[in-house]
């Protein structure tokens, strides 16, 4: 169960909000030029599901390994040269995404000190806008992730 959690998470929350945007989008379309009227809640439904995808998609793309990289300077250096590159673009990376997260905690504590209710919706911002640091938190998790099973294989290959 817990494989199925590690390697399906990101990809079964993202499918679901881009189907959510997809959905409101569909209905906005259908509501404004077929009666002349639209749903206030949709927009910023479809806001939130795109925002919820973005960020649990950067975690996924951590975990394949996915975002952009320029390997062709690195695969011509030798092995030792080769891990240090990578590591130190990965270390790099982390420090950032602390960053990150740090800045997102910060701005969530101002969220929880004041009452700011959406618009269309009519909920707390601060439940919507908890996701980034989670999902900055879940990168977090996924760059760690990578250099545990790169140890745990015997350090074979790059951790591209």
């Amino acid at each position: 169960m817990l494989a199925l959690l590690d390697r399906y998470f990101e990809e079964v929350i993202c499918s679901l909000c881009l189907a959510v945007v997809a959905s409101c989008v569909m209905l906005q379309v259908i509501l404004r030029f077929g009666f002349a009227a639209a749903a206030p809640w949709a927009e910023e439904m479809a806001v939130y599901g795109m925002i919820f995808a973005v960020y649990l998609g950067a975690s996924m793309a951590v975990r394949e390994r996915a975002h952009i990289r320029v390997t062709l300077v690195v695969q011509v250096l030798p092995r030792p040269l080769q891990v240090a590159a990578v590591v130190l673009a990965d270390i790099l990376w982390f420090a950032f995404v602390v960053f990150l997260a740090w800045q997102s905690v910060l701005y969530s504590k101002l969220l929880f000190e004041v009452t700011y209710i959406s618009p269309g919706l009519g909920i707390e911002q601060r439940w919507i806008q908890i996701v980034v640091p989670l999902a900055l938190a879940l990168m977090l998790f996924r760059i760690l992730q990578v250099y545990w099973r790169w140890r745990r294989d015997g350090w074979k290959g790059l951790p591209l």
